[in-house]
């Protein structure tokens, strides 16, 4: 798995975090929760739904260092 799937995102994550902007339903969903509300985005990647809803608590946690440093 990690040959597999973690290095590639490494590998990818500039391309990766420039191809993925949208938030879709996610961002209504973040949107809806009451403020202050703590959200955990495990898997986050480049971190794009972290900065959706600036009146809640996001965390974010992703395996690839890759796609994390991309993150704003």
């Amino acid at each position: 798995e990690i040959k597999h799937v973690y290095d590639v995102y490494d590998r990818i994550a500039p391309h990766f975090s420039h191809t993925r902007y949208k938030h879709g339903k996610n961002k209504a969903f973040l949107n809806n929760l009451p403020d202050n509300s703590v959200v955990f985005d495990i898997g986050c990647g480049n971190g794009k739904y972290l900065g959706v809803n600036k009146k809640l608590n996001m965390i974010g946690t992703d395996r690839s260092i890759g796609l994390l440093s991309t993150a704003n």
